[in-house]
């Protein structure tokens, strides 16, 4: 007779195997090792920030085809307005026996557009060359017109005495003469248009032309003067320059190679004639109140060092503050370095000579006013009233960033003269540096751009926590997977109860079959 609790006992070893191993379901394991890998990543990804967010913000701001930076600076589309203030000499005729007095005018206000062109990759050492074509217009919100009139030292007949300086005597008695011939006087009178981007015509202009190269300097011939004369739409004002893309691993956009095809500025020796720091566009990142920002300067024909001044926020934006200080054009008063800058007349700190990469001219470069200057320099005129505020030359930086916030350049022209006892027109003149005008370019970045650079930063701020928290939450999900995976176990009867269960059924069967 068939024993279906044999049956039953034959079957049950199969059936309590499978019961005990009670095995969880395949996606729980998954979610463990995937919740573990990506927790991982994530710990590395916050540890690591920094490095992924620098190499991700050193390839936009690569010097680039295609790259945002690169169209952005190609063509730059920030208002940029170019202000010129002249001084009105107001007593010239008492001049020597009075000290000059000045009367600031201004500003002329007019609107600057840049456009870099004829860009050439060098692609083998990451850089490019460029010039840049700059074009000027008057603002009527100029604070004056064009028309005013302006009384003002002779550049033209200073300039002249000046290169005469060291010729013979009968040389600089023959200019005496000339400045004679032609009516030169000591001050002139010429509308703000002539002064500055018009040009005015002059003899001595035209005589100048006949003279060899050696006697003007090498300086072009023109027929007109003016400060700015020839400038408007012209590619030769900054020159040819040269700049590193950012592209090699290490490297910063926009930092000067090449200058006028020049590894190396001609007219100084030693370390002031290294071309360093940046074309002025691009700034180092991770700034600190140590940091120095170097700047090289067409105008100046030299690299500037700026120090730190002081922090502040623009709309949010946290930032630091570089400028010119007393340091950047000392005269080696303060530190011996800089004295293969003064190229002779170096008297006074404050001021640079700029008379080398000038064509021999009597120009003086500093801030407004002989703001950090030498006081002796504005015991000779009056009419200086220097003031930090007004007058100070900074670049304003997000440091982290290196993207300049409030940028204010500012410079004056000022002109040597010192007496020549061969020459009536110098014969008593001072020695000093006058005044002729500052200038002042600003720029403030707009709301739109600080709100991107707020974004910007609150990414590198915040990348690294929202990192290490999601590693975190994945940490967790891996361990809470784990632990179900080995407590939620299928229910399972234990074997000693089947045995159980298969006896009674044995005791019930036999029962039945006995009662027949």
């Amino acid at each position: 007779m068939f024993n279906l609790c044999n049956l039953y006992k034959l079957k049950a070893p199969r059936s309590v195997a499978t019961a005990m191993r009670g095995r969880s379901p395949r996606w729980r394991w998954l979610v463990a090792g995937g919740g573990a890998l990506l927790a991982m990543a994530g710990v590395g990804a916050a540890l690591a920030w920094s490095l992924i967010f620098d190499s991700v913000l050193a390839s936009h701001l690569a010097l680039v085809p295609n790259s945002r930076s690169y169209q952005s600076w190609l063509a730059p589309n920030v208002p940029l307005y170019f202000e010129v203030y002249l001084f009105n000499w107001t007593n010239a005729d008492m001049f020597p026996m009075e000290k000059p007095n000045l009367e600031q005018l201004g500003p002329y206000r007019f609107l600057e557009k840049r456009q870099h062109v004829n860009v050439t990759w060098h692609r083998n050492n990451g850089t490019l060359g460029f010039r840049t074509l700059h074009s000027w217009h008057f603002d009527p919100t100029s604070n004056g017109t064009l028309e005013d009139n302006i009384t003002t030292l002779n550049a033209i007949a200073a300039s002249a005495v000046y290169r005469s300086r060291f010729w013979g005597f009968f040389q600089q008695k023959g200019l005496s003469m000339g400045l004679a011939l032609f009516g030169q006087q000591m001050a002139v009178s010429r509308l703000a248009g002539e002064l500055l981007f018009e040009g005015y015509e002059d003899p001595l202009l035209e005589f100048a032309k006949t003279l060899p190269p050696s006697t003007t300097g090498g300086a072009p011939q023109v027929d007109r003067f003016g400060w700015f004369y020839e400038r408007n739409n012209s590619l030769d004002i900054d020159g040819y320059m040269e700049v590193t893309t950012g592209e090699h691993g290490g490297t910063l956009p926009g930092q000067i190679v090449r200058w006028n095809h020049n590894y190396r500025l001609p007219y100084y020796s030693g370390n002031c004639g290294q071309l360093l720091g940046s074309a002025g566009e691009f700034m180092p990142r991770n700034l600190t109140e140590e940091s120095e920002l170097l700047m090289f300067s067409p105008d100046l024909c030299r690299t500037v060092v700026m120090d730190y001044m002081d922090s502040g926020v623009h709309n949010g934006l946290q930032y630091h503050k570089y400028g010119i200080t007393a340091r950047s054009f000392d005269n080696s008063t303060f530190s011996s370095e800089n004295t293969c800058f003064c190229n002779g007349a170096c008297e006074w700190s404050g001021v640079m000579n700029v008379s080398a990469c000038r064509f021999g001219s009597p120009a003086f470069i500093s801030l407004p006013h002989f703001l950090h200057g030498d006081p002796q320099l504005r015991d000779l005129v009056t009419g200086m009233d220097p003031d930090p505020e007004k007058h100070s030359f900074y670049f304003a930086v997000e440091p982290r960033l290196g993207v300049p916030v409030d940028v204010s350049g500012r410079f004056q022209l000022n002109l040597y003269l010192e007496a020549n006892p061969h020459v009536a027109l110098y014969e008593h003149v001072p020695k000093m540096l006058f005044p002729i005008l500052w200038v002042q370019q600003r720029v403030i970045i707009d709301d739109a751009i600080v709100a991107e650079l707020l974004m910007v930063r609150s990414v590198l701020d915040w990348g690294g926590i929202v990192c290490a928290g999601a590693a975190l939450a994945f940490a967790i999900i891996a361990t809470v997977a784990s632990c179900c995976s080995n407590t939620k176990k299928r229910k399972y009867s234990k074997p000693c109860d089947l045995f159980k269960t298969c006896d009674k059924l044995k005791d019930d069967a036999e029962l039945k079959l006995n009662s027949m």
